[in-house]
């Protein structure tokens, strides 16, 4: 089994269609097809079902799925352990839910002007997403809710948000019975934010209400200004807003207002020095963090 079928095997799970990861190799369809069939051949068994609607992996394509992106993450660090350079050059790829990507300007800004030939990129997503990103060797690392129980997750550094609820200006806040009843507007409909409201709710004799997913920041703010419910999020990220204009935050409760937010990555990732400068960054920008290279429990 050489390398180049099982790039060709993971173009094909990747797009779902010969015809399509043929396009997207640049191969003629016929030799997509050649290829997999040959290493069909040479494990005894198929790798993907096909139908009507293009193809899908097998169990046992799934099983080889797994081991095809670590065969090619562990190829790629054998090329980056190779050619790195003390100076740190190249890309890393950075992840980060909503609300802590706006601790990130700053810190990308000190890291780009002292590293100008590492090129960084940013992918904001949902918690879960971005687990599995990391997972993936997608991203080398990401800003997420934590803790993360994961046997192949580090959390390199933990910062302690403190929580609050986002409600409209025109809103006669009185404590929790101001909004038992009203609408709870949130991005991630599992998220630690609403678990911990839930838990002061409970304990105050209420339940949550309503609740309204939202695709966007943007959005779900928008709706708390217009009075359609309120939100919970970090008070750090409502003090860092440029314009909070028709918002209120009022803190949670010691007791129920602190979350984790936590930087992870895999592993057994290859620390390029590109990636280890960033994170020496994230330690200097971030002091509130505390920076103990934490590994997670086995799940």
């Amino acid at each position: 089994m050489d390398i180049g079928l099982l790039k060709v095997f993971m173009a094909v799970a990747e797009e779902g269609s010969i015809s399509k990861a043929a396009q997207s190799l640049n191969y003629v369809q016929s030799n997509v097809t050649a290829r997999i069939q040959q290493l069909e051949q040479e494990l005894k068994t198929p790798l993907f079902y096909r139908h009507s609607r293009g193809i899908t992996l097998t169990s046992a394509g799934q099983t080889l799925m797994t081991y095809t992106e670590k065969i090619l993450n562990l190829l790629e660090e054998a090329e980056k352990a190779v050619v790195d350079s003390p100076v740190p050059k190249g890309s890393i790829t950075v992840g980060s839910d909503t609300t802590a990507a706006i601790r990130l300007p700053p810190i990308l800004s000190a890291y780009r002007g002292k590293f100008p030939e590492v090129e960084v990129h940013l992918e904001i997503g949902l918690t879960d997403q971005l687990i599995n990103s990391v997972l993936q060797y997608s991203v080398n690392g990401a800003f997420v809710d934590g803790p993360v129980e994961h046997p192949d997750i580090i959390q390199e550094l933990i910062i302690n948000e403190r929580l609050g609820l986002i409600v409209p200006e025109t809103m006669d806040f009185c404590g929790l019975r101001t909004v038992q009843d009203k609408t709870l507007l949130i991005l991630n409909l599992d998220c630690m934010y609403r678990m911990q409201l839930e838990e002061w709710l409970r304990d105050e004799g209420y339940r949550l209400a309503n609740v309204m997913q939202f695709g966007t920041m943007e959005g779900l703010l928008g709706c708390v200004k217009a009075g359609i419910g309120y939100a919970v999020l970090p008070v750090s990220y409502y003090n860092k807003l440029n314009v909070k204009d028709g918002i209120r935050c009022y803190p949670f409760p010691e007791r129920y207002g602190e979350v984790p937010t936590v930087f992870i990555r895999r592993r057994d990732l290859y620390m390029t020095s590109a990636f280890q400068q960033f994170i020496e960054e994230l330690k200097e920008q971030l002091p509130e963090a505390r920076m103990c290279g934490v590994e997670t429990s086995d799940a």
